[in-house]
């Protein structure tokens, strides 16, 4: 995804979020409608000033709107495999250990 389609993604996940149309956020922004969808169909290319007008309006960081959060998922679904690898070897020396002491406990002489 290229910098201009992340920005809209996000200008509409945002947007959406917050349970606004495309109306009220032109509103908050005191622009045309017509603009906002012009930005979200990707026609439209806001200034600067325009996008720190949408995250204030949205109520966040101008960075929000072209921060890829895909990394994280990423991120995220490395840690828990991560998590089950281990999880596993764990429960798997479990196990072995005690197949080991039933093994003992199979092999001891009865009182």
């Amino acid at each position: 995804m290229d910098l201009d389609q992340l920005f809209v993604h996000n200008l509409r996940k945002f947007r959406k979020f917050r349970e606004f149309s495309q109306k009220s956020l032109a509103e908050r922004c005191n622009t045309a409608h017509s603009y906002i969808r012009q930005i979200e169909s990707g026609k439209g290319k806001p200034s600067f000033a325009f996008i720190k007008k949408l995250s204030e309006a949205l109520n966040i960081e101008a960075y929000q709107l072209f921060y890829d959060d895909s990394m994280d998922r990423r991120d995220k679904s490395l840690v828990n495999n991560d998590i089950d690898s281990i999880k596993d070897n764990f429960l798997s020396k479990i196990e072995q250990e005690l197949d080991n002491v039933i093994d003992q406990l199979k092999n001891q002489e009865p009182l």
